[in-house]
C-alpha cells in the first residue's frame, strides 16, 4: 500500500503546467496519499505550488551561461547531478513507498534510477513524449550556430547517447507507463510491463459551459515549434475563403494565438501572407487561470497536428485535444495527422480533423451558424467516451500501476 509517494518530473511551467503530475498530486491526496515533487525549472518562471503536497523546483539554466550549462548538461549530464544533489539534501527516502519518474523524453530519468537503487526503492516510470514519434524530421532538435554538418553529428550522439541512457532506466523499472498504443508498443521493447494510460482533462478545470461572447473567437495555446509539423495554414487558407465570400463577417471574427516566443513572429507573418492579420491577436502565453476563461469564450478550438507518416511524426496525443474535449468546445484539427489524433477525435466526436481547406470551411462556417443563432457554441461530444479521458480515471490508473505494477 503506498502512503508517502516521491515524484520526480521536468518542468511544471507555461503553456503545460504539467497536467498529467498535478492532477494525479490532486486525487493521490484525495485517497490520502501523501506527495512530495521535485521538478526543475525554466529561466524567468516563478515557483509552482499546489495546496495540495510539496513543491520544490531547481533552477539549472536560471542564474549562468545558458550555451555552457546546455553542453554541459548534454556531455556530461551535469543537470541530472545537480538535480540529483538538490533532491538528496531535502528528502529523508526512508518516508517515501516509491518513486514515480513522468518526463518527456530524458531529463530527470538518470536521476529516479539513481535514486531508485541507492534507496530501495520501486521505480515507475511516465514517458508522456519519446524521441521515435518524431520520426527522421528532428523538429525538437536544438538551434545553435554551428555548421549544419558539425551540428548533425552533434545531435546523432547526443540522440544515441540519451537513447542509451534511457532504454537502462525503463528496463530496470518496475513500470513504464506512457500515453498512446502505438508508444506503447514501441517502448515494450525495453520493458514487457508497459502500460497504457491516455493523457486527459481535469473536470474541475476543464467543464463546459455556456457564455454568450461578441466575436466568433478561434482558439490556440500552446508551443508551435515548426510550422511543418504544428500547421494551422488550413484554417488560414478556410477563414481567408469564408471571409472574401461574405459567408462569414471578417468583423465577427477573432483569431486568437498564445504561444512561444520564438513562434510569434513566425505566425504574424503567415496571417500576413493570408491577408488576415487585421482579425488575429498573436501573443505569448497566458497564466493558468486566464487559459480557462479564454477556452470558455472560445467558439472553435485549434488542435494543431500534421500527416502522420513512417518517417514523420506518429503517435502523438497531445494535451490540447482532451482541454479542448473537457471543456466540449468544437475541435478543429489542422492538418488532420489520419492517425491517433483523428481516430480520438471521431471517437469523442469532438470535432473535425481536417485534411483539406474545404473540409475546414464547412466545418467552420457550421460553428459560426451555430454562434450566430445562439451567441456560443457546444460541441455535441460522445460523454461516455468523454469520461474515459478523465484525470481522475488516468489517476486511477496510474495509481493502481503504482501499487499493483498492473
Amino acid at each position: 500500500m503506498i502512503r508517502r509517494l516521491l515524484i520526480l518530473t521536468d518542468e511544471i511551467a507555461p503553456p503545460a503546467y504539467a497536467p498529467r503530475v498535478t492532477g494525479l498530486v490532486q486525487y493521490l491526496h484525495s485517497c490520502g496519499i501523501e506527495t512530495t515533487v521535485f521538478s526543475d525549472r525554466l529561466p524567468g518562471v516563478p515557483p509552482y505550488k499546489e495546496n495540495d503536497g510539496e513543491w520544490y523546483q531547481t533552477n539549472y539554466y536560471g542564474n549562468r551561461q545558458r550555451r555552457i550549462d546546455y553542453l554541459a548538461d548534454k556531455i556530461l549530464d551535469r543537470r541530472e547531478l545537480s538535480f540529483r544533489r538538490y533532491i538528496e539534501q531535502t528528502t529523508d527516502f526512508r518516508t517515501y513507498d516509491a518513486i514515480f519518474c513522468s518526463t518527456c523524453y530524458y531529463f530527470p530519468l538518470l536521476t529516479s534510477h539513481f535514486l531508485s537503487r541507492k534507496y530501495n526503492l520501486p521505480l515507475v516510470v511516465d514517458l508522456r513524449d519519446i524521441a521515435e514519434q518524431w520520426g527522421e524530421v528532428p523538429y525538437m532538435t536544438h538551434r545553435s550556430n554551428m555548421p549544419l554538418w558539425m551540428r548533425n553529428v552533434a545531435e546523432r550522439w547526443f540522440l544515441n547517447k540519451n537513447l542509451s541512457q534511457r532504454n537502462k532506466v525503463l528496463a530496470a523499472a518496475d513500470s513504464v507507463i506512457t500515453i498512446s498504443q502505438w508508444h506503447k508498443q514501441t517502448l515494450s521493447r525495453y520493458n514487457n510491463n508497459t502500460r497504457l494510460v491516455y493523457n486527459g482533462y481535469n473536470p474541475e478545470d476543464f467543464y463546459p459551459t455556456d457564455i454568450p461572447t461578441d466575436k466568433f473567437r478561434i482558439t490556440y495555446t500552446g508551443k508551435i515549434y515548426d510550422i511543418n509539423f504544428r500547421d494551422p495554414r488550413l484554417m488560414f487558407q478556410a477563414v481567408k475563403e469564408l471571409t472574401a465570400a461574405g459567408e462569414m463577417n471578417a468583423d465577427d471574427v477573432e483569431i486568437v494565438f498564445h504561444i512561444d516566443k520564438p513562434s510569434i513572429s513566425v505566425m504574424q507573418t503567415l496571417a500576413a501572407d493570408y491577408g488576415i492579420a487585421e482579425i488575429c491577436r498573436i501573443e505569448g502565453y497566458i497564466p493558468k487561470p486566464k487559459l480557462f476563461d479564454l477556452l470558455h469564450h472560445s467558439s472553435v478550438v485549434l488542435v494543431l497536428t500534421c500527416l502522420s507518416t513512417p518517417s514523420g511524426p506518429h503517435g502523438i496525443l497531445g494535451t490540447k485535444f482532451y482541454e479542448a474535449l473537457g471543456v466540449e468546445k468544437p475541435v478543429l484539427c489542422v492538418r488532420s495527422d489520419e492517425g491517433a489524433l483523428a481516430d480520438a477525435i471521431r471517437l469523442t466526436n469532438a470535432g473535425v480533423a481536417a485534411a483539406n481547406a474545404d473540409e475546414a470551411k464547412h466545418f467552420l462556417l457550421d460553428k459560426y451558424q451555430e454562434w450566430k443563432n445562439k451567441g456560443f457554441t457546444r460541441q455535441p461530444v460522445n460523454k461516455e467516451t468523454k469520461r474515459l479521458f478523465s484525470r481522475e480515471a488516468e489517476s486511477a490508473e496510474i495509481l493502481n500501476i503504482i501499487q499493483n505494477g498492473r
